[in-house]
């Protein structure tokens, strides 16, 4: 049984460097690691590879982030998306395992794109926010997230509009994608995506991602606020522009 991808040795370095910049900013800001990864990794191991290789690291570096999520979450916010979230993996499993997820990442980065825009321009949801109106946001990031093990965005443009703090923000993000993304392991596995070839990639994936996220742990804890909002916009409008053309 072969777990090892069939790649070369310069396609394993390119992986291995993007997931070390995808882990500083996932330290950083508790996000946007598999938006890097996913679009790189694809390109060489193929998306029904690399999603689960994707999901099953982000499983574990979350826990590695959870013990400094868990000091500022408030579980009112965090169970109504993670529950509704998981509601909807299955259907994005469905997809991931019948359907090519390319034009569902590309619709992802229109997204992106338009709502980072809208914030930098000063936007913010002020509408009233309940356990429906964040139920109702998990729905759609579960979905992704079990197509693309890219589920985030939805989920960070809504948070990052609203009237949370970063801490705040970054507590909920950690904690919703370590429930998603566990239950869909299982889907994967169920739905025959977990093969061996993950094994490698996980290897290739890991050990410069979790270096990245470390040093994203101390930059978070060294910055303001105001300028982590500026940062992570900028971030999501360029992740939106890179993979929409990858």
């Amino acid at each position: 049984m072969e777990f090892w991808p069939d790649i070369s040795i310069l396609e394993t370095a390119a992986i291995a460097a993007v997931a070390f910049v995808a882990g500083v900013m996932r330290g950083f800001s508790g996000f946007g690691s598999a938006l890097m990864i996913v679009p790189v990794a694809s390109a060489f191991l193929g998306p029904q590879v690399a999603v689960p290789v994707v999901t099953a690291v982000h499983v574990v570096t979350s826990i590695q982030l959870m013990p400094s999520a868990l000091r500022d979450v408030e579980w009112g916010r965090v169970m109504p998306l993670s529950l509704a979230g998981c509601l909807t993996l299955p259907i994005g499993v469905w997809v991931l395992a019948t359907e090519e997820p390319d034009l569902i990442r590309k619709a992802i980065s229109v997204l992106i794109i338009f709502f980072a825009f809208m914030m930098m321009r000063g936007w913010r949801y002020t509408g009233k926010i309940n356990g429906w109106v964040m139920g109702a946001v998990g729905l759609v990031g579960g979905f992704i997230t079990g197509a693309a093990s890219v589920g985030g965005p939805p989920v960070i443009t809504f948070l990052m509009a609203g009237p949370f703090t970063a801490a705040q923000n970054r507590a909920s993000i950690i904690l919703y994608f370590l429930f998603v993304q566990i239950i869909a392991m299982g889907m994967y596995w169920v739905g025959g995506l977990l093969v061996a070839q993950i094994i490698g990639g996980c290897l290739i994936i890991m050990p410069t991602l979790m270096t990245g996220m470390w040093i994203g742990q101390r930059l978070f804890a060294k910055i303001s606020e105001e300028a982590f909002r500026r940062i992570a916009l900028v971030f999501l409008m360029v992740i939106g522009i890179a993979t929409l053309f990858l």
